[in-house]
């Protein structure tokens, strides 16, 4: 093997194992479900928000900022084109097996951040997000999509690139065409 077509084959080993952290879920998966506490001490479910288009930030405290710029062009989106009505961000603290005196420690830190930006951040003190259907990865930055029905459509774990950004956007405004689903019968 040549010494270009070596370096080729690394190049593109190394992008394919990129673009493998973001992913369509297809087929999308099962409508899943949670129930977790959010800073002020209330609780938040994911099907309280039927028939929103959910963005999911989950991390913990070590990867908090790896994909600022990317929420604040998210947002900015959101505003400039009038979907608040249509979405709901959640920011979902990764604090899985932090217990005792120390939880009650991270929850504080967490509220005083949480009330810096103004928003609430969701506390997954159980692993939910880790286990199926959303199957997020533990000790990073992750970003996922929910469609309207509950189901995970996207999901990407570490820094979002170009390439994970028009994934996702295109994802997203897929989504949000996407009709919401009809109400249940009584």
């Amino acid at each position: 093997m040549t010494r270009r077509a070596a370096l080729l084959a690394v190049i593109v080993a190394l992008s394919a194992a990129t673009l493998a952290h973001a992913q369509l879920v297809e087929p999308p998966s099962e409508a899943g479900d949670f129930s977790l506490e959010e800073t002020s001490g209330q609780t938040r479910t994911l099907s309280s928000v039927r028939g929103r288009v959910v963005i999911v930030f989950y991390e913990d405290r070590d990867h908090t900022s790896v994909n600022h710029a990317f929420k604040e062009t998210l947002h900015r989106f959101v505003i400039d084109n009038h979907l608040q009505q249509q979405t709901t961000t959640y920011a979902i603290a990764d604090v899985h097996g932090i217990d005792g005196i120390v939880r009650d420690m991270a929850r504080g830190a967490i509220r005083t951040i949480a009330s810096r930006y103004g928003i609430q951040i969701l506390l997954d003190w159980d692993g939910v997000m880790r286990r199926a259907p959303f199957s997020l990865r533990g000790s990073e930055a992750n970003v996922a999509l929910i469609d309207r029905q509950g189901r995970m459509r996207w999901r990407h774990a570490g820094a979002v690139g170009e390439a994970e950004r028009t994934s996702f956007f295109r994802t997203f405004r897929q989504l949000l065409r996407e009709p919401a689903p009809a109400p249940a019968a009584p």
